[in-house]
């Protein structure tokens, strides 16, 4: 997957961004970069992973693989996760939350898998947004 840093610009899926909107990048990691770990805060992982489920934008046509380090013989793709009951692919769509600052925090659905596998930390703004749930529409 493409790698960006926290915080850059966004531009991988431009046209599917209002023009008038400032989107920033989340959790575009990749296994050559050093990125932020930590325990993620309570309920967190709960809603982001409603967000997966409820909320995916820029939906792709493939699947992206995590491209983190993983236990000899353990699968990196497909990602799924649960999420009440139902079964919820990672790695084709998009989480879009909007920060109390107004820009656009743009994440790969693969995320989640981050965060509860490799114990990435997002940035507290985006933290602060999936919690508070708010969700960018469709552009």
């Amino acid at each position: 997957m493409t790698y960006y840093p926290d915080r850059s610009a966004y531009h991988y899926l431009a046209e599917t961004v209002p023009a008038d909107v400032t989107a920033l990048n989340i959790g575009w990691l990749s296994s050559l970069r050093r990125y932020p770990k930590g325990e993620a805060p309570e309920g967190f992982t709960e809603a982001l992973a409603l967000l997966c489920r409820d909320q995916p934008r820029a939906r792709t046509r493939g699947v992206h693989a995590c491209g983190l380090p993983h236990r000899l013989g353990e699968s990196r793709q497909p990602v799924r996760i649960e999420v009440g009951g139902e079964k919820v692919l990672l790695g084709t769509a998009e989480v879009r939350v909007i920060a109390k600052t107004g820009e656009w925090l743009i994440a790969p659905t693969l995320v989640h898998h981050y965060v509860t596998r490799h114990r990435y930390l997002p940035p507290p703004e985006f933290v602060e947004a999936v919690l508070a749930g708010r969700v960018a529409g469709e552009a």
